[in-house]
């Protein structure tokens, strides 16, 4: 007798038989997204193929394809091949999709055809936890992650890389004319190339030449280039690293860690990016008409977290004139001593008097024309008496202090950043969990399409899919499901009484035309 956990006969008949409904546990996941996609107006939407022509051949209905789709980035498979693999092996797919069987072009096609109807299904789900009470709308935190592009290291071309390479193409070019001069004069047969192969490949190093030639012009005007997405740019990666990447900026509500703003930018550094994400955030939390009731009065509409990459003083103002309330460390700045003593923060600035005075009570007074922008303060005399000048600055004319016109406004968010220390401590737990998720448990680290568009459509599937996995970990699947059927019961409750208000309001218009 076997001392083994026994299995069923797989060649064993079945008398009823095995329903796939049976084999989904309740508490699975899977019921959340099948629940999810059946609650969504595919119309209202946009998806192609939601209103099917009347002849041609049929189209698989876009609800099964979504389903898909969110089923493969919740479980971290992007590849359309395995997402048709998983169609045929894959029990939780087969009853996703009722058995269905698209193959990978359908797949592809799918997310190529719907680009912008993908990014509103973030927004809709946006919807539901707004509805759900999960936003706090009072903090939340900004910053910005790359992530690799589908583009190689090699066709990618900055200004010196294609410095060198005509460089190397001019000596090329060179050798091969005077081989061809040598092979004129000598002719002889033992000779490693012929005449003619001399001609064909100087040919090819004059056309290569012509292409970098003008590539050269083109990065002149635009920056780096890269060939197969142009938007990809040279970037500072993890573990100060490079890499062919985009920038992916998120804003995250504080209550609880849920993305609310995503968006996707090609240059590498994250200012002028503040008030952008800052104002897509007040919008998806439907914060945008408190702006003006808010200028009105004098409080803020929310507060936001960013780190020192996003101290712009042109992003703080435009986020001090829509009412939103900044804690942004400023960039550290020293002087050419290293002398910590004599910092800038270190010179009081007098607004009545327009002075600062330095640490040692002496005034610098303003020196600049009245329609100069940034303004110089100095004191020649008093810093040539100075004993502690050498620890203070080099320069021969004495200390000098710029005042640019942002400043006010730089001195107004350095005081709220200093008053709020333990509030700004709370920024890397709210904003770095999604990234950590994204790209360590899902390891989605780097982009599948090209372009900034079809990137960041591709974005918001990410972030729309640590959304639901963060939303089932909190409210739990048969609590969501629930939530969900219901809404979906609401939806076609509405739709059937507006279809008997039409057909009432039809059969007045006949008797009463």
């Amino acid at each position: 007798m076997s001392r083994y956990i026994e299995g069923q006969d797989r060649n064993q008949l079945n008398i009823l038989p095995i329903s796939l409904d049976e084999m989904i546990s309740e508490d699975n996941p899977v019921r959340v997204i099948d629940a999810l996609v059946d609650s969504l107006d595919m119309k209202t939407l946009n998806f192609k193929y939601s209103v099917p022509k009347e002849t041609g051949r049929k189209p698989y209905d876009p609800k099964y394809i979504l389903k898909l789709y969110i089923y493969g980035y919740f479980n971290g498979i992007r590849s359309t091949r395995k997402l048709e693999k998983e169609c045929k092996r894959n029990v939780e797919v087969m009853w996703l999709l009722d058995n269905l069987k698209p193959d990978d072009k359908t797949i592809s096609n799918f997310r190529k055809d719907n680009r912008d109807s993908i990014t509103e299904v973030f927004k809709q789900f946006s919807m539901l936890c707004n509805e759900l009470g999960l936003y706090g709308k009072e903090i939340i935190a900004v910053d910005g992650s790359k992530f690799r592009a589908s583009n190689s290291r090699r066709k990618n071309y900055t200004k010196n890389k294609v410095k060198k390479m005509l460089s190397y193409y001019e000596e090329i070019a060179k050798k091969y004319i005077e081989l061809l001069n040598d092979n004129d004069k000598s002719e002889k047969e033992e000779e490693k190339y012929t005449k003619e192969e001399l001609t064909e490949k100087l040919e090819a190093a004059k056309k290569r030449i012509e292409e970098l030639t003008e590539m050269a012009e083109n990065i002149q005007e635009n920056g780096e280039i890269s060939i197969t997405d142009p938007d990809a740019k040279h970037m500072s990666a993890s573990n100060n690293g490079t890499d062919i990447a985009h920038n992916v900026q998120i804003a995250v509500d504080g209550e609880n860690h849920l993305v609310v703003a995503v968006d996707v930018v090609s240059s590498p550094a994250d200012q002028n990016q503040l008030h952008n994400m800052a104002l897509k955030a007040v919008e998806e939390l439907g914060l945008k008409e408190n702006i003006d009731n808010a200028i009105q009065g004098d409080r803020e509409i929310i507060t936001v977290l960013a780190d020192k990459g996003y101290y712009s003083g042109e992003d703080l103002e435009k986020c001090k004139k829509d009412r939103i309330r900044t804690i942004v460390p400023k960039q550290k700045s020293g002087t050419r001593t290293g002398n910590e003593e004599y910092t800038k923060d270190k010179f009081i600035y007098d607004k009545d008097e327009d002075i600062y005075i330095c640490p040692h009570g002496e005034e610098l007074k303003n020196i600049s024309k009245v329609s100069t922008k940034d303004k110089v303060y100095k004191n020649i005399k008093a810093c040539n008496k100075c004993k502690n000048k050498d620890k203070c600055t080099t320069s021969k004319e004495g200390r000098i202090i710029k005042r640019g016109p942002y400043q006010k406004t730089y001195d107004e968010v350095d005081k709220i950043t200093l008053e709020n220390k333990e509030l700004y401590r709370q920024r890397q737990m709210i904003v770095e969990h999604p990234f950590g998720t994204i790209k360590r448990s899902l390891g989605f680290t780097y982009f599948l399409t090209r372009g900034n568009e079809n990137v960041k459509s591709e974005s918001y599937m990410h972030f729309f899919t640590y959304n639901l996995i963060r939303v089932i970990n909190i409210v739990g699947v048969e609590e969501l499901t629930s939530i969900l059927k219901a809404r979906r019961q609401a939806f076609f409750n509405d739709f059937w009484k507006l279809v008997k208000i039409k057909r009432n309001n039809h059969k007045l218009l006949l008797i009463y035309g």
